[in-house]
């Protein structure tokens, strides 16, 4: 995304703007008194929400310890730490006080959450009833999802460009092995969102082809037209397909819609707990009297 002719695309689904910007220039973005920031990384988001005046007080939670050292240091030396407050939770517990936050963001994090109900309810509870959920988000293929025949389109223009530009022979299967939360239920979110929130805003920008194509081209190598044709091809793809990536924003339901909503997630998260109980159990016991048995005892019983 760093690219210019990446970002110049990107902007012009949002009005010429990068999406933070077009969502703050926008009439949802007004001045927020107190935001959540789930997934905050190192940080880089919840500063320039105080530094653009567009959030009083910031809370900002991520999982990596590392990440929120950093972003402590970084906003201290930016000089807005006093207006945010970082602190370590996981995103499959979360625990948030009640009806406290005019707007929750959501910066390429929700897809890594594998109890999407658990997180969504606690969303839910936590957003006052006027108030505003902002995700910019890779909503495309769950990493279990993938075939060929998602990939065929990917796979074409692969196959396009010529040889001595391609990192690898032959198109791979997107699946990140060395982070098993990437895109762990992402095909999931917009069904999921949906339960409990009301879109009021959604503007898909992409991402169909570049995502997967652009770190499998030598670009210090390529002409600038191949980038300008995989970018053409990218937006006829999400066009005709739904984009893999999005900004939405979304209000709560409210009333009995609300109520519903809270029962869905629960149920769901029920469920899907006792589901996975019941595919691991075999497994782990299989593993148990695997490792019994190498340690030399009779592990029949």
């Amino acid at each position: 995304m760093s690219d210019p002719l990446i970002r110049a695309y990107i902007n012009g689904h949002f009005d010429g703007n990068w999406p933070l910007d077009w969502f703050l220039k926008s009439p949802h973005g007004r001045r927020f008194h107190r935001a959540l920031s789930i997934g905050c990384g190192t940080g880089s988001l919840e500063r320039v929400l105080v530094q653009r005046d567009a959030c009083e007080r910031v809370d900002a939670f991520d999982a990596s310890l590392q990440s929120i050292a950093t972003a402590r240091r970084e906003a201290e030396a930016a000089g807005v730490g006093s207006h945010i407050r970082y602190f370590v939770a996981d995103f499959n517990t979360p625990v948030l006080p009640l009806h406290t936050y005019d707007a929750i963001f959501f910066h390429q994090s929700l897809h890594h959450v594998e109890r999407l109900e658990s997180l969504l309810s606690a969303v839910l509870r936590t957003v006052k009833p006027s108030g505003l959920v902002f995700l910019d988000e890779y909503v495309g293929p769950s990493r279990i999802d993938w075939t060929r025949k998602l990939l065929r389109d990917a796979t074409r223009e692969h196959s396009q460009v010529p040889e001595n530009f391609r990192v690898n022979a032959e198109l791979l299967y997107p699946i990140q092995a060395d982070d098993p939360s990437e895109a762990i239920r992402s095909g999931e979110i917009l069904g999921q969102l949906a339960a409990g929130f009301q879109t009021a805003e959604f503007r898909g920008y992409g991402g169909n082809i570049l995502a997967l194509l652009y770190p499998e081209v030598r670009w210090e190598q390529a002409p600038e037209e191949l980038l300008r044709h995989l970018v053409e091809a990218d937006a006829a793809v999400a066009q005709r397909r739904g984009a893999y990536y999005a900004v939405i924003v979304a209000r709560p339901r409210k009333g009995l819609s609300r109520l519903f909503a809270a029962l869905w997630y629960a149920s769901r998260a029920t469920w899907l707990r006792h589901r996975w109980r019941r595919l691991t159990r075999p497994i782990l016991l299989r593993v148990k009297l695997g490792v019994l048995r190498r340690l030399g005892y009779d592990a029949r019983w």
